[in-house]
């Protein structure tokens, strides 16, 4: 039976797994960011918009629910909770980052100035941060709607999935200790 494709390759010693638990998440999150600066929004924010920022939030849940699962299993579920934290969190800021983007596009009055893909982006971060430098606001109310849904979502991700990744960890790792014949794993 051969393995899925998100299962984790073996690595040979601890240089290779550090290697790898640094190199892929980074990786990952260029790859994201290279997407979002790359990939075509040429069109303004409308039903079907709003409707792909709804799937793709969706999709964040599922990623994040299959992958909880993964690092229960993992033999070293700290790299891959480290892993999915590093894919999961681009994805969902990027999400909001487009929507802002598109949403600045069709309507210029719906922030404080027009934004840009990197004025989207930063506006994202500094809410998520909660920074919030005051440089740049919501000022309608669909962009207000969509902040909201944004910080809520930045409480349930850091707050809730936080909480279940770790809890997934010691899952992880009571598993390996109580394994019959396991031995004893440094920090993995």
């Amino acid at each position: 039976m051969s393995s899925p494709l998100w299962a984790e390759p073996p690595v040979t010693g601890e240089r290779g797994l550090v290697l790898r638990a640094l190199v892929r998440p980074a990786l990952t999150c260029v790859a994201l960011v290279l997407a979002y600066y790359l990939l075509p929004m040429d069109t303004r924010l409308g039903e079907a918009s709003i409707l792909w920022l709804v799937v793709g939030l969706v999709a964040v849940a599922v990623l994040i629910a299959v992958q909880i699962q993964q690092i229960a299993h993992s033999p070293h579920p700290r790299i891959r909770a480290i892993q999915v934290l590093a894919t999961s969190l681009p994805l969902f800021l990027l999400l909001f980052a487009a929507a802002y983007f598109l949403m600045g596009r069709a309507d210029h009055a719906d922030f404080t100035q027009p934004l840009t893909r990197t004025d989207s982006l930063y506006f994202t971060v500094t809410m998520f941060s909660t920074v919030g430098f005051g440089d740049i606001a919501p000022v309608s109310e669909a962009a207000r709607i969509v902040s909201t849904v944004q910080m809520l979502g930045d409480l349930a991700l850091v707050g809730f999935a936080a909480r279940v990744v770790v809890g997934a960890v010691q899952v992880g790792l009571r598993r390996q200790t109580s394994a019959p014949g396991a031995r004893q794993r440094g920090a993995d």
